[in-house]
């Protein structure tokens, strides 16, 4: 079936079906490969039935194994629904090795990049964001495609979006655009679920609210990754144009911080932080706006090193990082991860608990205790603008800052967990009959919070969306409020 795939990619016009992922196996292959992920998400996953029970997700993959006929097109839809009912953002399946070398070329992705508004799925609205070369404009609606209702696309899609706990209203981000997949959640999963060819028939309500119809070529993913971006898929905290520091107002800042991902060029967060408020310091700010908007979070190192600087008294952001079990037996030759002592942990590496659970010790990625304020850390008033791309590590930084009283939220609320992230170590499981990737967490960090709401993200103390008006008329509501708080004190 990968052949057929790949044919069907580059004919010009005819109409194929859902795209292909990979060659059949066997049903008993295809059962075995469910049996294991169940095994491994079970038995290690920190948050596996977290906000799901044990029950709902049994019924889940009952259903799959009886589904299950060898096509790996329907076993991989199928366990992206069962991951994303698990409910964490770091819970996902990656294609086999061969169908993501194909999506690298496949001409797949719609031509344009779009955004979602609407608070209710119901209401969804796809709204061109960049338009590549299709001829469509800036903010025009996308109503049908090939035929379909636009949001009825969309809302077939988020059913195999992984979020935080009940942080929902996520989802139309990771739809619009994430580099969590091979494009954006739409151009990954949509080809999967509908036939398709080559080009994109799309009824389009203008702007001036005139109904036109538009047929467009689709595209390959380098081409995709180019509209309306700079071609990088990653980002990283070390990239110069992550960060920065603006002065709109005098006495007040804006400070930039756009990934804490420093991971996979790695550097002393102080060699980045330390010139941004050195700036701050000599531009005698009183009023700090940390905008972590495009933050999705990343790594410790870089969180806590712009914690430090804005702390007034110690604080403890993590109570316990501990882990489920440590039996890898029947797992370890299945799974790979980026710190090769987490294939064979050992006990002396944790302390056991009552509940049979296990802590890691801080000499081994464990809560570190206390955090120190930075010598020059920031004295004057902090205020954080929050988005629904704040998850991970960027809610834990917020849930510290809240912790400690120490800043203002505006925006909008994010996603992520009050609670804490279930992430850390990462395991990535082979299904060996597939090929199909699935990402299991090991670890669950517990944030340092009083009285952490279930399940949720933060949501801010003045709320200021980005509605489309707004984003048409090319305004910042969320800056906008954070400027008029910070100028009115």
């Amino acid at each position: 079936m990968l052949a057929v795939l790949l044919t069907a990619f580059h004919l010009a016009s005819a109409p194929a079906a859902p795209a292909d992922i990979g060659p059949d196996i066997s049903a008993e292959a295809a059962r075995a490969d469910l049996a294991l992920a169940r095994e491994a998400l079970s038995r290690i996953h920190p948050g596996y039935d977290r906000y799901t029970s044990a029950e709902t997700l049994d019924a889940a993959w009952a259903l799959a194994e009886h589904r299950a006929d060898g096509d790996v097109d329907r076993l991989y839809l199928d366990l992206s629904r069962i991951l994303a009912e698990i409910r964490c953002d770091h819970t996902k399946a990656e294609l086999p090795q061969a169908a993501a070398e194909a999506r690298e070329t496949a001409p797949v992705y719609l031509p344009f990049r779009f955004r979602i508004f609407g608070a209710a799925p119901e209401d969804w609205r796809m709204v061109v964001d960049h338009p590549g070369q299709t001829g469509l404009v800036r903010g025009e609606e996308i109503l049908t495609i090939d035929g379909d209702a636009a949001g009825e696309r969309l809302r077939a899609v988020a059913a195999f979006m992984p979020v935080d706990g009940f942080t929902d209203h996520v989802k139309p981000l990771v739809i619009a655009g994430t580099t969590e997949f091979l494009g954006s959640g739409f151009d990954h999963f949509d080809p999967m679920l509908n036939a398709f060819t080559q080009t994109v028939d799309l009824t389009v309500r203008g702007l001036d609210g005139e109904v036109r119809q538009v047929r467009a070529r689709r595209i390959g993913y380098e081409s995709f990754r180019e509209i309306g971006a700079d071609g990088r898929r990653f980002r990283n905290f070390s990239d110069p144009d992550m960060s920065g520091v603006d002065f709109p107002a005098p006495g007040v800042a804006v400070m930039r911080v756009d990934t804490f991902v420093n991971y996979r060029t790695p550097v002393e967060p102080e060699e980045v932080y330390g010139p941004l408020f050195d700036a701050v310091a000599e531009a005698g700010v009183e009023t700090l706006i940390i905008d972590l908007r495009r933050n999705g979070g990343g790594s410790g190192d870089a969180q806590f090193g712009l914690l430090r600087r804005l702390l007034l008294e110690p604080a403890e952001p993590v109570r316990d990082v501990r882990v489920r079990s440590i039996d890898l037996t029947g797992l370890r030759e299945h799974m790979n991860t980026w710190i090769p002592q987490a294939l064979d942990p050992q006990p002396e590496y944790f302390n056991a608990r009552s509940d049979g659970w296990w802590s890691v010790k801080p000499a081994f990625g464990g809560a570190q205790g206390v955090v120190e304020p930075h010598p020059e850390a920031f004295q004057g008033e902090v205020i954080l603008l929050t988005s629904r791309a704040n998850s991970s590590g960027s809610t834990s930084f917020t849930a510290a800052l809240r912790e400690t009283d120490r800043a203002t939220l505006v925006g909008e609320p994010t996603g992520g967990s009050q609670e804490g992230p279930t992430a850390g170590v990462i395991y990535f499981l082979t299904l060996p009959n597939s090929g199909i990737v699935v990402r299991v967490p090991w670890q669950f960090t517990e944030q340092g919070v009083t009285d952490p709401v279930y399940g949720r993200g933060f949501d801010p103390d003045v709320r200021a969306p980005l509605t489309y008006e707004a984003w048409m008329d090319g305004q910042d509501p969320a800056l906008e409020a954070a400027i008029a708080l910070a100028t009115e004190r």
